[in-house]
């Protein structure tokens, strides 16, 4: 087997970088207490969906309560944190992780951005931290596969092996009742070129068993018209991709490794399905970069997801996830600052959106108060988003570095 080597992009943003410098931080307050107002000033503001300039951000009590220039905001007792000539931004949403069965801190991710992590394969208790915050984390349970079929057979721990339609009716009564926010199941044959699997030492080697129609089909209609929840699905092929179509399968684990028919695709873009992209990790695959330009193209729902828990994806935000995602923008005819908005939106605004906890991912009055800093502009240096100058998680600093930690 060959392995494509993986590509890289570069020099998108250095025309814009030129101008910024400087940056330094600072926080004062007499008499402020850890959860108390908070007042946050940088240069630029990124609010979910555009970029603004010199705004400020209001906190109190866990929520936004204010965005304006920052002259015009009064906040007596309030803590000041201020970032020049750096980029204040919602929390990043992790549509797809696997933290909890590969152990990553909760603290880790909240440190390097990411507010909110959705676990899609594990169990359905969430970590916890000893703090008066905590990661948001909608999760799926284990993903439903067939015996000896994907995840299990690479990934132990992460999958459910059931067999026989009332079987699987019953599974997802099971992961429902425990707090599933969505159903995950696999389609995953294993013969996908370059998939991020072929890095680890699978049980039995492909082809890997599936489920059948009818149990494909019997979990989406418990899903939907039972639990009323989405379906997910985990494959890499155009064969399965048009299995999860046919059976109504709502949202795609993973950009498709390989290349895509233009049938599929076209399909995919009328039914609005989500696509979590994955394409860090599935860099090496043979067809996953022109996928995510055509699905882009075709008005599928593009979402930023790491896969985080593979050893090669930071425990945070992976600027490189934000990138291609820019580029996929851009092959599309999009403007480079408007594909930065982009890509920032699927994992902010769009993604709470689709999640259903708006305002969740946008900086607004009456929003969570899940904000990062950065210190620059994304535009010009988007690898400062895996390490934020400031983390906030409701309203509470989670950490605060000072300039080049």
């Amino acid at each position: 087997m060959t392995t494509p080597k993986r590509r890289f992009f570069g020099g998108i943003a250095a025309a814009f970088a030129a101008s910024l410098a400087g940056q330094t931080a600072n926080a004062t307050a007499d008499h402020w207490h850890p959860g108390g107002p908070l007042l946050i000033k940088a240069d630029v503001l990124f609010d979910g969906t555009q970029f603004l300039y010199g705004q400020a951000v209001l906190v109190r009590q866990g929520k936004i309560v204010k965005v304006a220039p920052a002259g015009e905001i009064k906040a007596d007792g309030a803590k000041v944190v201020t970032v020049k000539g750096g980029t204040i931004l919602p929390g990043f949403i992790d549509m797809h992780t696997h933290h909890l069965v590969q152990h990553v801190p909760p603290q880790r991710i909240l440190e390097h951005g990411v507010t909110t992590a959705r676990d899609l394969g594990g169990p359905l208790t969430p970590a916890t931290i000893d703090k008066p915050y905590q990661l948001r984390q909608p999760l799926s349970g284990h993903i439903i596969s067939a015996p000896g079929g994907y995840p299990n057979v690479v990934f132990p721990g992460s999958g459910v092996e059931i067999a026989g339609e009332t079987n699987v009716r019953a599974k997802v009564d099971e992961l429902a009742a425990g707090g599933a926010s969505i159903i995950a199941l696999s389609l995953e044959t294993g013969e996908s070129e370059g998939a991020a699997w072929q890095w680890h030492m699978p049980a039995t080697p492909p082809p890997w068993p599936t489920l059948t129609k009818g149990e494909l089909e019997a979990i989406v209609d418990q899903a939907h018209n039972v639990h009323h929840l989405r379906v997910v699905a985990y494959f890499g092929s155009d064969a399965s991709a048009q299995r999860a179509l046919d059976a109504g399968v709502d949202e795609w684990a993973h950009m498709p490794c390989d290349a895509l028919s233009p049938g599929v695709i076209a399909s995919a873009g009328a039914k609005g399905v989500a696509i979590d992209t994955t394409i860090d990790t599935a860099v090496q695959c043979t067809g996953v970069h022109e996928n995510a330009a055509a699905l882009f193209a075709s008005g599928a729902k593009i979402f930023y997801a790491t896969d985080m828990g593979h050893p090669d994806i930071p425990h945070g935000i992976d600027a490189q996830e934000i990138h291609v995602g820019i580029h996929a923008g851009m092959h599309n005819g999009l403007p480079f600052p408007d594909a930065v908005a982009r890509a920032l939106a699927s994992a902010t605004s769009l993604a709470g959106d689709y999640l259903g906890l708006a305002p969740l991912g946008r900086i607004v009055p009456g929003a969570p108060a899940d904000l990062i800093v950065i210190g620059s502009d994304p535009r010009a240096n988007f690898k400062e988003l895996e390490f934020p100058r400031v983390v906030i998680k409701d309203g509470r600093i989670v950490i605060q570095r000072k300039a080049g930690q």
